[in-house]
């Protein structure tokens, strides 16, 4: 019996290639789609997994209020709340501190002969020698329960290995010369890892012990709890319970932190996050690492689920479209004796080989499109053919597929009867397959909903990078200030390169800054109008900058100026900008040149104030921002080109750094793409988006070519009997496509009020978003509309075109 429907089976898929090309092509497509999609989800889920007791790891998180205000939810602590910690709570067995280099460092390697290799390295981490004996890493060389022991030492991974030695060279015992960060001096390599895990929260290149960073001015004045820059981790014993850790967390924070909180009408809780949970968890202040919002990963999901069901939906159309063709079939069989058990085993084997097939070629799809996807989020993704939870997805897809997508025809075909049959009666019978039409609207709802919200995506994105900055971001070249140089002639050589750059053909204004748009601020703290009580301080960012760096940047000064170096109160001064106004209670812009702001410990004047201008991306509100006075600033050149022959330009501006800061490597980038650099996260979800969301739509399309053929070579008599009558070609086109039209319609109305609530609860992630405007919806069902008919005309058309004759001679 099986290899008779094995036989039959062949048959009819020879039979009918075309549609049997579609079926199998579009099962592959949904089944490749769904492989890509879970194997992405699967990874985003398994974040720091890779650590063997990653269940008894916690970060420690502050939320803030002042006030009673929400203030902010930061991972960031003083250097003494894990010692503290660690003799308070019981509970705890380890706490480890890590603290990034800030702005990075030049990293020198000086070989016995030969020119030394220099690069800025920008991946470097502080931790405590504790981190090693918490975290999972394969070492290639060194031994990982001593590498961070001694305070000159550095741990690093194979890539910056390979980069700075030489194939052969051990790099164990060699010594590497910091300059430019927080901890300058030389460093002995002590241990090389393989490459952090990808999945792994905890990025870096360099590892250096705490030690030396601590020996900093900021901290050796410090108690331990004022300067917020590290990131604590703490491992508790087996078997503990973190909620019973947490309830004693407040009676730690009252201790340590009490009185200085009460005098500032401050609240901090101390919570513990899993780490398995942290990149799960967007939205925390000073996040160093990409994270994912739970949301997006489940809204991937429900695409994988459409377009497989968008597949699988083509074979159950198609299957049943086709019943007026099989119908006779199943007629002689029934009359022959076969039984209806029989019939339905017959075509369920059908779908159990087309799907067996599909999922085959899927495979191979999918091992060609995760690539892709890997290149769109910056990933390396790749099957494991080796694990078992990828045989077992495929098995189900393929087990659920076959039954889903045979189940509905064959019990359909199985159940005509041989009377019905013979007086041509099986649309009738079936109800004109209703269901098949509800079908193709989910289709097309599925496809609307998509290109919309792809519509939305690629809306808001132009809409942020087009959006007016409020100061000059096209054709500004940043390069990163020296980190090797004398001090003592440090501020002279700085301000002479500055006149140097001035000085070159196309360059229209240079200005120095510590931070730039895009890239965080110098010095966050809290701020109050002089005169007003400590309690009413808020939050507000620093930076500073050189008296150039307002008119370099076009920023609008909306009252007073901006800095005078001959002036000496200037420099003392801050500009604020027009959020300030409103947080600090400054009234209007002339006012506020009448007032002083607390800053910390100092009382400064206001200079001028500014237009609001967005320094961060515009997924945030405006908030207070000062610029601070500087003579000059060591850390970015800022300069703006207006040049026909830019790389000239370049490189003459390349020429007088090395000149005038030899042994510093030349790194520059433009702020443009810097600054949308902070949009990764979403460009990445509108690709992921595009690319499925095209095949869900390719699929649908396939599937309407089929069902639009076989429609029409059902109506073939009539359109014979039309055409006899002096109908034209043009309106028997209209009738026909009418038929498809009108679920289009249908569909439109389904998707679109779905589709509103998709895009406006997307677009509230953003302070400043595009709005919800109707073309966003007619748009995509024209498109949809366009696709459709597009589709189904030509096979409309030939069958219009056909010589009316040769259809109704047979009757």
């Amino acid at each position: 019996m099986i290899r008779n429907y094995f036989t039959l089976a062949i048959r009819n898929l020879q039979k009918r290639k075309l549609y049997s090309f579609i079926n199998i092509f579009g099962l592959a497509i949904g089944v490749a789609v769904c492989l890509v999609i879970l194997k992405y989800v699967d990874f985003e889920l398994s974040y720091d997994t890779f650590h063997p007791n990653a269940a008894n790891v916690y970060r420690t998180t502050t939320m803030s209020y002042r006030a009673g205000e929400f203030r902010g939810n930061s991972i960031i602590s003083g250097y003494a709340q894990g010692p503290a910690m660690l003799a308070d709570v019981p509970e705890v067995k380890r706490y480890i501190r890590t603290h990034p280099m800030y702005g990075g460092a030049v990293v020198i390697y000086k070989r016995d002969n030969g020119d030394p290799s220099t690069f800025h390295e920008e991946n470097m981490q502080f931790a405590d020698s504790t981190f090693l004996d918490v975290f999972t890493y394969t070492a290639l060389e060194g031994d990982l329960n001593t590498a961070l022991d001694n305070p000159a030492s550095v741990v690093i991974t194979k890539k910056m290995a390979d980069k700075y030695f030489k194939p052969g060279e051990d790099p164990l015992g060699k010594i590497l010369k910091i300059s430019g960060g927080w901890a300058d001096g030389d460093y002995e390599v002590t241990a090389v890892l393989k490459e952090v895990p990808g999945n792994s929260h905890f990025q870096f290149d360099f590892l250096f012990p705490t030690h030396n960073l601590l020996r900093n001015e900021q901290y050796t004045h410090d108690n331990g709890w004022g300067w917020n820059n590290f990131v604590t981790y703490v491992e508790l014993h087996d078997h503990t319970d973190p909620k019973k850790v947490e309830a004693k967390l407040p009676a730690f924070v009252d201790k340590y932190r009490g009185k200085d909180l009460a005098e500032s009408n401050s609240k901090n809780v101390l919570k513990l996050q899993p780490i398995l949970d942290i990149h799960l968890s967007p939205g925390l202040d000073y996040e160093s690492s990409a994270t994912v919002s739970v949301n997006t990963i489940y809204f991937f999901v429900v695409i994988a689920i459409f377009v497989l069901a968008i597949a699988w939906v083509n074979y159950i159309n198609l299957s049943t479209a086709r019943a007026m063709e099989r119908a006779r079939e199943v007629g002689i069989k029934k009359s022959v004796g076969a039984h209806r058990s029989q019939l339905i085993g017959q075509f369920i084997f059908e779908s159990v080989l087309v799907n067996f097939i599909s999922v085959v070629l899927a495979t191979l799809l999918a091992v060609g499109l995760l690539p892709v996807l890997g290149d769109i989020v910056g990933k390396d993704l790749t099957f494991d053919f080796g694990d078992y939870r990828f045989w077992v997805v495929l098995t189900t897809l393929f087990l659920i597929g076959s039954f889903v997508s045979g189940i509905y025809p064959a019990f359909i075909l199985s159940s005509f009867k041989i009377t019905e049959v013979l007086k041509g009666k099986v649309e009738k019978m079936t109800g004109g397959f209703s269901l098949r039409k509800a079908l193709v609207v989910f289709q097309f709802a599925s496809s609307l909903i998509l290109i919309a919200g792809t519509f939305a995506i690629y809306r808001q994105m132009i809409f942020m990078k087009n959006q007016d900055k409020g100061l000059t971001m096209d054709q500004m070249l940043i390069v990163n200030g020296p980190s090797v140089l004398d001090r003592k002639s440090a501020k002279m050589r700085l301000m002479s390169l500055k006149d140097q750059i001035k000085e070159v053909p196309g360059v229209t204004g240079v200005a120095t800054s510590a931070a730039i748009p895009g890239g965080g601020y110098n010095w966050g703290t809290g701020m109050r109008r002089s005169g007003t009580e400590q309690q009413e301080s808020k939050d507000g960012k620093v930076v500073w900058v050189d008296p150039d760096f307002v008119s370099t940047y076009g920023i609008t000064i909306l009252a007073g100026r901006s800095f005078n170096p001959s002036i000496a109160s200037d420099m003392r001064s801050v500009l604020v900008n027009e959020a300030a106004l409103t947080t600090f209670g400054l009234g209007t812009a002339e006012h506020a040149l009448e007032e002083r702001l607390l800053l910390g410990g100092d009382t400064v004047q206001i200079l001028g104030v500014l237009k609001n201008y967005h320094w961060n991306s515009l997924k945030t509100e405006h908030s207070p921002w000062l610029l601070k006075a500087d003579t000059i600033s060591g850390h970015n050149y800022s300069i703006h080109i207006n040049s026909n022959n830019m790389q000239t330009t370049i490189a003459k501006i390349e020429s007088l750094y090395k000149e005038a800061f030899p042994g510093n490597p030349f790194d520059y980038y433009f702020l443009d793409d810097f600054f949308n650099s902070q949009y990764k996260s979403e460009q990445q979800f509108g690709k992921i988006f595009s690319m499925f969301s095209m095949l869900a739509i390719v699929i649908a399309c396939l599937g309407l070519w089929g069902l639009a053929s076989f429609t029409t070579a059902q109506k073939l008599k009539e359109i014979g009997i039309r055409k006899v009558l002096g109908a034209s070609v043009g309106s028997i086109m209209s009738l026909l496509s009418w038929q498809f039209f009108k679920l289009v319609l249908i569909a439109s109305v389904i998707a679109i009020p779905l589709t509103w609530y998709g895009i406006d609860a997307w677009l509230a992630g953003f302070a400043f978003r595009i709005g919800m405007q109707w073309d966003m919806f007619v748009v995509p069902v024209v498109i949809l509309a366009l696709l459709s008919l597009g589709t189904i005309s030509l096979q409309i058309f030939r069958g219009a075109n056909i010589n009316p004759a040769k259809i109704l001679r047979t009757e």
